[in-house]
């Protein structure tokens, strides 16, 4: 008889575990001041936009300054090949700010360089890889880059209509949605009533 492959739980990073890997980051001894810069970007904007790890890495500097003076920014998601519109709060953009020193930087340049080099970014299997490395070190296997996104829409489920949920992180389906929405082990707790 063939052996079913083992569907494991995948956790969601929610501002405990966003600031656990921060808290990490700042205090590694073995990343080099450019991965660092590179993964703290990362974080705070996976973080706060719900977005996935492609989009992030396309993402320039005139973009950073757009979402500064707007407050939004409208991006090519290139799995769908589709705009999307992202909108930021005032917390999420003093905690961008805090990720970018702007005055030398190019507007053409990308947020995500290699080796100090920010006119081009690493490819995406190099750098998805070596985000969900260090998030696997940090917090363990069942966390990815992904499970930002799913920490965000799991957390707006609690007080949004899943219909807005939908259209503010892209989804073309609100099933796709509705499948991303996890319940914490505290929010299953909290339905026992016996």
């Amino acid at each position: 008889m063939k052996e079913s492959k083992i569907k494991k739980i995948r956790e969601n990073i929610t501002e405990v575990e966003f600031q656990k890997l921060l808290t990490y980051l700042r205090g590694s001894e073995i990343l080099n001041k450019n991965t660092k810069i590179n993964f703290t970007r990362t974080f705070t904007l996976l973080y706060f936009t719900g977005c996935r790890l492609n989009e992030i890495k396309q993402l320039k500097i005139k973009d950073i300054k757009t979402i500064f003076s707007s407050e939004e920014l409208i991006i090519l998601t290139p799995k769908t090949n589709k705009e999307r519109k992202l909108f930021f709060s005032k917390n999420a953009i003093k905690e961008i700010k805090k990720c970018f020193e702007l005055k030398n930087l190019d507007d053409n340049d990308f947020i995500i360089g290699t080796k100090g080099d920010y006119s081009k970014v690493p490819s995406d299997i190099t750098y998805i890889t070596a985000i969900n490395k260090f998030i696997q070190k940090v917090l363990g296997e069942r966390y990815s880059s992904h499970s930002f996104r799913s920490g965000l829409i799991t957390d707006m489920s609690k007080t949004i209509n899943a219909k807005f949920i939908k259209e503010f992180i892209g989804h073309s389906d609100i099933s796709t949605t509705m499948r991303y929405i996890k319940p914490t082990d505290s929010d299953l707790r909290g339905c026992l009533i016996r």
